[in-house]
């Protein structure tokens, strides 16, 4: 790439490395542009993107990988919730009763 540029961060561990580039490749980088490198006890993980997502890759890589995986189990839950069809009318028809319920009895 002749207009690229470098985002990079360092992690402690292989896995927080390994972590980031899943991050990167859901967010639609490509994983052959994502890179891992040992220096001593710690792992560098950089990528190199166009100018324009700079921003966005930095951000990825400086984000907090606890807030994203409960995001990916959220859509994975609400991904089985809607596969799962007579568990979503079921539980809907139950909350339809608890409210019929609660608002009866005012």
């Amino acid at each position: 790439m002749s207009d690229s540029a470098l985002a990079s961060v360092v992690v402690p561990s292989l896995r927080a490395a390994r972590s980031a580039r899943e991050r990167l490749a859901r967010a639609g980088f490509a994983r052959n542009s994502i890179d891992i490198e040992r220096h001593d006890d710690a792992f560098e993980v950089s990528i190199s993107t166009k100018a324009e997502n700079l921003d966005r890759a930095q951000n990825i890589l400086l984000g907090n990988p606890v807030v994203d995986d409960l995001r990916d189990a959220g859509s994975r839950a609400l991904g089985a919730f809607h596969d799962n069809r007579p568990l979503a009318l079921g539980l809907a028809a139950l909350a339809g009763f608890a409210i019929f319920h609660v608002s009866k009895k005012r």
